[in-house]
């Protein structure tokens, strides 16, 4: 349930504040990643998953296709496949073995209350996290900055955001989140297509036939 949890923490207007604790070039950064991502309707990529805490060590890879205001598909092909579409009302996991789909709301605000809804066009990144180069975590792409993120308000889910971006064009390579439990997720991106022609079909979901519909949000 902790991976499944990360996909509704997923998920940029410009009009900030001059901020003395942020260096020049890490703020040129920070806004370069900002503005590339405001300035792009939709994307694909390929990505790589590792979740780690005590006793799991899990590493799943496949592509994703993201469109703004708050649509998502993530097709898992490795090791197993999986689907989670978000298409701006719900979110839906669908895993083909276990013929079992789990479904929860995820409205217009809660996707205004995500980390990384910068992504998808929504939020300032400077008002809402400190931003510091890291210093824990090495650089593992060539050509890349690599910053930290840590909220300005407390967050109950995660703690702080580790982003590596490329230092030409400020595409995302690399994210780590680290959980409140102390447990991490890092997500490498590849072969990244920037305003990606998607058709709103792939954000739908249609339940197949035999499948069981878990809601996780049922009262």
């Amino acid at each position: 349930m902790a991976s499944i949890l990360l996909f509704w923490l997923f998920g940029l207007y410009l009009s900030l504040p001059g901020n003395p604790q942020v260096d020049d070039s890490l703020t040129s950064t920070v806004l370069g990643l900002q503005n590339r991502y405001a300035a792009v309707k939709g994307l694909s990529a390929d990505f790589r998953q590792s979740y780690r805490g005590p006793g799991v060590d899990q590493t799943e890879s496949g592509r994703l296709w993201m469109q703004k205001p708050g649509l998502k598909r993530w097709e898992y092909k490795v090791p197993e496949q999986k689907l989670f579409i978000a298409d701006g009302q719900d979110t839906y996991l669908y895993t083909p073995a276990d013929r079992q789909v789990l479904v929860r709301s995820f409205s217009a605000e809660d996707m205004r209350n995500t980390p990384l809804r910068f992504l998808l066009g929504q939020g300032e990144i400077l008002r809402s996290f400190t931003a510091s180069w890291e210093s824990e975590s090495s650089p593992k792409l060539a050509g890349t900055l690599t910053f930290r993120l840590i909220p300005r308000a407390p967050e109950p889910e995660y703690t702080f955001l580790v982003l590596e971006c490329d230092s030409t064009n400020y595409d995302l390579r690399r994210l780590i989140i680290r959980e409140s439990t102390g447990n991490t997720s890092e997500f490498f991106f590849a072969n990244i297509v920037m305003d990606a022609k998607l058709d709103k079909g792939q954000f739908q979901f249609k339940v197949p036939k035999g499948t069981e519909v878990i809601r996780l949000d049922e009262k």
